[in-house]
């Protein structure tokens, strides 16, 4: 259960990462806010927070790979597409392990 919990919280900071590149300026307002749009290699960061995201290709699919900033051993990541959300734990700096799936509008599974 510790483990679910904890790759829930990692994938809730993950979608607070991409909404918190949303324009909160003022000058957009509800309902006129034109979206920002990112491509295949653009980044994207928390201001004072040590996390961003990044569009990438994975599998020949684009997804926004969410994560801290720094040293990755240990820590979380998630990679949302179109289809499909992924939690990751990083072993080292380059190996992450999947620990959560879940399809949209499906099936969720936990990865031991």
């Amino acid at each position: 259960m510790r483990r679910l919990s904890t790759a829930i919280v990692a994938a809730l900071a993950g979608v607070a990462a991409t909404l918190a590149i949303a324009p909160r300026d003022g000058a957009n307002a509800a309902g006129s806010a034109q979206p920002t749009v990112l491509k295949v290699g653009d980044r994207v960061v928390v201001d004072g927070q040590p996390m961003g995201c990044r569009v990438a290709r994975q599998d020949g699919r684009t997804v926004m790979d969410c994560r801290r900033g720094g040293q990755l051993a240990g820590t979380y990541g998630t990679m949302l597409s179109a289809r499909k959300a992924m939690v990751v734990r990083y072993r080292s700096n380059r190996v992450a392990k999947v620990v959560f799936t879940a399809t949209h509008g499906g099936s969720a599974h936990v990865c031991k």
